[in-house]
């Protein structure tokens, strides 16, 4: 399935987006080989290197909406993810968001050969977009992530759940060829594609989801088409 983005009813996809058509070319003439697995946790750049991946002509899908439905039961929450994923496994090469990045063992022991990208921030930058994104939500993955809906109140809680996550990623692809650490605020197409092994777009570096972006009106009027075509 060469453009699944372009399937009505697709939720899981990052949609067709102006990083989308830029790589058609690429997609249908370079398609890349290895898959690549974005595990740095939702607001530490995500976004904009999943649009950027879309440039190199990677099919990339954004969160996994079918495992919000987890309970507890005999299966472990990162085993039900991965099987609940595994139909989008066969079908995008590269992997960014919620809830991808807590999947990151499971993934290296069925893909040892793909890439992975740990996506980092300072953490208090990143407690602080968490909160302006989000707020106090019901979001079902965040109640498993931090066992807290509230990054206010818990906020020590968010910041030891970010810390911890990133050191455990850092320990587990220690000296591993294929992993790296990629900051959206000082790296760029040389670390990415160079490290992909890619020839570097002659686009600028896509930088997405900025709260100024997505409150203006072409965003709002963008969201909106998205949502008519989709739904």
């Amino acid at each position: 399935m060469l453009f699944p983005e372009l399937h009505k009813g697709e939720k899981n996809s990052m949609k067709a987006s102006a990083s989308f058509f830029r790589g058609f070319f690429r997609r249908i003439f370079h398609s890349p080989k290895q898959k690549v697995f974005v595990i740095g946790f939702h607001k530490t750049g995500t976004s904009s290197l999943g649009k950027a991946l879309q440039i190199l002509g990677y099919k990339v899908c954004g969160s996994l909406k079918e495992g919000m439905d987890y309970e507890d039961s005999a299966i472990g929450f990162t085993e039900y993810l991965f099987q609940k994923g595994k139909q989008l496994l066969e079908k995008y090469d590269a992997f960014q968001d919620t809830p991808w990045f807590l999947l990151y063992e499971e993934l290296y022991r069925a893909y040892p050969n793909a890439y992975f990208i740990l996506t980092v921030r300072n953490p208090e930058s990143w407690l602080n977009s968490v909160q302006s994104h989000f707020g106090i939500n019901e979001y079902p993955y965040h109640e498993r992530i931090y066992t807290s809906l509230d990054p206010f109140k818990s906020r020590e809680l968010y910041l030891a759940r970010f810390t911890d996550h990133n050191q455990a990623i850092r320990e587990f692809f220690k000296g591993n060829d294929n992993f790296l650490e990629f900051s959206i605020e000082s790296d760029g197409w040389e670390q990415l594609a160079g490290h992909l092994g890619l020839k570097i777009p002659i686009t600028k570096f896509p930088y997405a989801n900025k709260a100024s972006d997505r409150n203006s009106f072409i965003s709002k009027v963008k969201m909106k088409l998205k949502k008519g075509y989709y739904n």
